[in-house]
Parts: structure tokens; C-alpha cells; sequence
């Protein structure tokens, strides 16, 4: 995503934003990069999520946030690139090897970013700050009894420091170890009594100890020194702390747990897709692992599990199982497009694209994976052979809408608007209310400048699905282009509440799966961008296309 030239409005809107927020307040350089991202100023961005999470460290939205503006522009690629060349030509580089361990970090990539904060540690074994990234990583990774040793280690090397004696107590407080946890935190609170974050949690330790007046001073305190705590609780990472405990205690109250029928022969297996399918993945793989265990058809228990690592974002683990089954059954067009989509998703597209073709040989009328290896195609600028593929998909199953759709969002990006318009025409013909056709022809709508239609394209799109949050948001630029400030402000407001960060117009992959949805949304990726201003005044524009479209 390159920055878009923006027009004097726009930058008077972006700048009086920036001199109402707070500076001390989280949130609103939270919402500040939300309203950069929106209008491609990535870097700008990246800089306001961070100060976010400088000011408030727990601020999930903020970390997500900062997640997708690496991840989706492709900077993160770019920035690690720069990070790894910086230390082959300077091992020793501590500043370049910190900030390449901080950005494995934010994607996730916590085992790379043990890696780099360990190297430091090797360098300089009393660096206190990398002690603590290391404990946060290996936290991050499931790993909480590691994570404990190393903030033990950090304390015994700076024991005045409260930041320290404050990650100590939130990993005891995540082990369900509350004695523990208040001891720390108590700590933490005596070395620095404006340690926010040590009351709020502190709080949280207290009411599970049944202090409960105790708890309630804590978190006034917590909210007397950090107001924005008070208005942001849903922001930070405080509910999900001791997450199994307590998730587990919430669905026995609300959903008791299903109990296996004693003599089915798929009892495991039935009740591990029973819990997929409401999203309790660890629950449905303890019933996959003990279907294999009383010798359930292991076959079909294996892709119930490689689906479910699918689904949980775990590559590693997915990719192993569908290998193991590939060695199996060869000649299974699903198990090779569904292990396309792990590699896809795990940034190896090259590898993702073998996949694709690989099932497309074993059947060439597989029209999923034809999607697939468009998509793959798209992002590798390969937009001719992207077509053809969309093209042979549809060709196949004249009703698979996604693959439309992902045409449609081709056209667009290479700035064919007539045929992608129409693309999007011909979703709308068979799903009237498909909210991304109706918010994909707001897009290539407002790219024509065509603003007061591009408003009644979005404006379909929410009546059509009022929790597309990406409709809302292109609603409220679209509103601010046709000088409806208020407007523009309540859309957006409405935006924020279902997403609190720009939803941008995504590929679809797509997997088979029984019941769960079976597209997964990507990013595209684009090595340039147009400006709008390009097209020319002597754009030759079907209008006839437009009012079949909003007949």
C-alpha cells in the first residue's frame, strides 16, 4: 500500500483529528493510526499503534492493529528484509537484532524472536529488557512455565524494577497462581505506587481471592492514575488472562459440554466436529486425539485434525498432518489444495502454488483449487494468469460467487473497472444482497470519482450486512468526499465499533469443509497503486452498466 495523494480536505480532516486526541490516551492514537491506515499513510500508522502500546502495553486492539499494518502492506517483509541484511553485515548490530526480534514478535513469530532477544542474552547476559521479551515470547507461545523462569531471572538481576515484578505477577496470575501473582504485583506497586497497570491487574488477582472491597480500591486507584482504563477495559488483554480457566468455567455455565455415546463407533470424532464447529478448537482436538486413541477410522480423524490446525492458524502442525496423509492418499485433490492454503497463508506462496496445480493434476475440474492458484497467481502480479484461472473456476461452477468475487477484486486492482463492475454485476444478479459485491462497486465507483453513486453502493452494502465493518468505514470516506462531515463521523463511529481497524477488500481462498465457512480471507498484495487522478478526464464509462447494476 503506497500513500494515495491526499487533497487539502483530507488533510485538514486527518489533522484536526490529530489535535483533538489526548497524548496520554492509548485509545485515541489507537483510533488516530486506524484513521492513517484508512488513507494508506502506513508508516504514519505503524508509529500511532505503536505509541499506543508504548502507553498502554495491553491494548490488544492496538497490537492487532499494528499486526495487519505490517503484515497486509507487506512492510513487515520489507522492514525484516532491511533488519537481516543490516545484521550480515553487522552481527553485533544489538539495535538492529532488538528490533528484528520485536517484529517476529508482533506477527507471532515467537519462536524467530527467541531466537534474536537469546543471541542478545548471549552478547549481554544481564540485559534486563531482552530477559523480559524473552519471557513475553515464550508466554506468547504456550510456554508460561519458561516464560516464569526467565521475569525469576529478570528479578534477580534488577529487583527494583517494577516492570519486571509486574510481567512476573501476570504470568502467575495466568497459571492460576494467585498467591504468587499478589506477591509480585504488591511488589511492583511498592517500587512505583503510579504503576497503572500493577493495581488494574492487581484487581483482577484480588476478586478471584474473594477481596472483593480490596478489588474494587485497586482498580479504582488503577483507573485514578490511567483514565482511559475506565473507557477502554474491552481494549486490554485483563479478560483473557488465565483464558482456559475461565473459559472453560463460562461454557460449563452456559453450554454444558456434550457427552460421548458410549458404543458409536465415530463418538470422538462426531464430538471433536461438534466442538469445531462452535469454535472450541482444544476441546476438539482432546476428542480427535482420543478418537485415534480408541481406533476411530484414523484417515478421516487425521483431516479433521490437519483442518482443524488449519482453522486455528497452527501451519506448522497442519502442514505435518497433511503431508503425513498425502503420503497416504496421493490422489486426493482436497488434502493438496488444502495444504496449498496452510503454505499460503503461511507466506510460502511459491510452495502454495505447487500445491494448487498439484491437486488441479490429480483433477483439473477442481474448482476450488483453480480459486486458489488465481489467488496465488494475484499476488504474485501474474494478473493475466489469475484471470484465466478465475475464469476456469467459474467456467466449472457457474454459481461459485467467491471466485467472482475474486475476479471482480482483480479487475479492480489492475484497474479494469468496466469488466470488474461488471464481474461485480453478476454476482449481484444471482445474491442481490451480497454485501462485498455492493461494497466492491462502491470502490472501483469512488476510484471513477463517481461519489454520489459510490455512497448508494455502500449504502447497500450495510442495509445488506450491517456488520461489514469495511462498508461502513468506505462509507464514511465516501460521505467525507461529498462534504457530509457528520455523516461521515457517525459512520465511522459505527465502523469502530464493529472493527477498530480498516477492513480492506480481501482475496478468498477456498477449502472444503463440512460445515464451517469454507473461505479464508487474504489481503491482496500490490506492488503499486494508481492514483485515481491517472485515469484521465476521457475515461470512456458504461453508464448502462452502472443502472443495470442499481436497478
Amino acid at each position: 500500500m503506497t500513500a494515495p495523494a491526499l487533497s487539502e480536505r483530507d488533510l485538514a480532516v486527518l489533522r484536526s483529528f490529530a489535535r483533538r486526541i489526548d497524548p496520554s490516551d492509548a485509545g485515541a492514537h489507537n483510533n488516530l493510526g486506524v484513521l492513517y491506515y484508512q488513507k494508506g499513510l502506513v508508516e504514519d500508522a505503524i508509529a500511532a499503534f505503536t505509541r499506543a502500546l508504548e502507553l498502554d502495553p495491553k491494548m490488544q486492539v492496538a497490537q492487532r492493529n499494528l499486526e495487519i499494518a505490517y503484515h497486509d502492506t507487506g512492510y513487515y517483509d520489507r522492514r525484516v528484509a532491511q533488519l537481516r541484511e543490516r545484521l550480515r553485515q553487522a552481527p553485533d548490530d544489538r539495535e538492529a537484532r532488538w528490533e528484528l526480534g520485536r517484529a517476529y514478535a508482533i506477527l507471532g513469530a515467537h519462536a524467530e524472536a527467541v531466537g534474536e532477544f537469546e543471541q542478545l542474552l548471549a552478547q549481554k547476559a544481564d540485559d534486563v529488557a531482552s530477559i523480559i521479551q524473552l519471557g513475553l515470547a515464550e508466554k506468547n507461545r504456550g510456554r508460561p512455565e519458561a516464560a516464569t523462569e526467565w521475569f525469576l531471572r529478570g528479578v534477580e538481576l534488577d529487583p527494583e524494577s517494577t516492570v519486571v515484578h509486574f510481567y512476573l505477577g501476570e504470568i502467575y496470575y495466568n497459571r492460576g497462581l494467585n498467591a504468587e501473582a499478589f506477591a509480585a504485583l504488591e511488589r511492583a506497586v511498592e517500587l512505583n505506587p503510579d504503576n497503572a497497570n500493577a493495581h488494574y491487574l492487581m484487581a483482577f488477582v484480588l476478586g478471584d481471592m474473594g477481596r472483593h472491597q480490596d478489588a474494587r480500591a485497586a482498580s479504582k486507584r488503577a483507573i485514578q492514575l490511567n483514565p482511559p482504563l475506565a473507557r477502554a477495559q474491552t481494549n486490554l488483554s485483563l479478560e483473557r488472562y488465565n483464558a482456559e480457566r475461565r473459559s472453560q468455567e463460562r461454557r460449563q455455565r452456559l453450554a454444558p459440554e456434550p457427552q460421548v455415546v458410549e458404543g458409536n463407533e465415530l463418538a470422538h470424532y462426531n464430538l471433536g466436529l461438534a466442538f469445531r464447529q462452535k469454535g472450541y478448537y482444544n476441546e476438539a482436538l482432546r476428542e480427535y486425539r482420543l478418537a485415534l486413541e480408541r481406533g476411530e477410522d484414523r484417515r478421516l480423524t487425521l483431516q479433521a485434525m490437519a483442518e482443524l490446525h488449519l482453522l486455528k492458524h497452527d501451519f506448522a502442525a497442519a502442514l505435518e498432518l497433511y503431508d503425513t496423509l498425502l503420503r497416504e492418499v496421493p490422489d486426493s485433490p482436497k488434502l493438496w489444495n488444502e495444504r496449498g492454503v496452510v503454505l499460503h497463508q503461511a507466506g510460502r506462496t511459491d510452495e502454495a502454488l505447487a500445491s494448487y496445480r498439484h491437486a488441479l493434476e490429480v483433477d483439473g475440474k477442481y474448482a476450488l483449487a483453480w480459486n486458489n492458484l488465481g489467488v496465488g497467481q494475484a499476488h504474485d502480479a501474474d494478473g493475466d494468469a489469475a484471470i484465466e484461472s478465475f475464469r476456469t473456476a467459474l467456467r466449472l461452477q457457474s454459481a461459485f460467487s467467491a471466485a467472482r468475487l475474486n475476479l471482480a477484486l482483480l479487475l479492480y486492482q489492475l484497474r479494469r473497472f468496466q469488466l470488474a463492475l461488471e464481474a461485480y454485476r453478476q454476482v449481484l444478479s444471482s445474491e442481490p444482497n451480497s454485501a462485498p459485491a455492493w461494497n466492491g462497486v462502491g470502490l472501483v465507483l469512488v476510484e471513477l470519482k463517481r461519489f454520489q453513486d459510490a455512497r448508494n453502493a455502500f449504502v447497500r452494502a450495510v442495509e445488506a450486512d450491517p456488520e461489514h465493518a469495511g462498508a461502513h468505514y468506505n462509507l464514511s470516506f465516501t460521505l467525507s468526499n461529498l462534504g457530509d462531515f457528520d455523516g461521515a463521523l457517525r459512520a465511522t463511529k459505527r465502523a469502530l465499533e464493529l472493527d477498530p481497524y480498516y477492513v480492506s477488500q480481501k482475496f478468498a481462498l477456498t477449502i472444503d469443509l463440512q460445515y464451517e465457512k469454507a473461505t479464508i480471507g487474504i489481503a491482496p498484495e500490490i506492488s503499486a497503486d494508481v492514483t485515481a487522478e491517472s485515469i484521465g478526464e476521457d475515461f470512456n464509462f458504461d453508464q448502462r452498466l452502472l443502472d443495470n447494476i442499481f436497478q
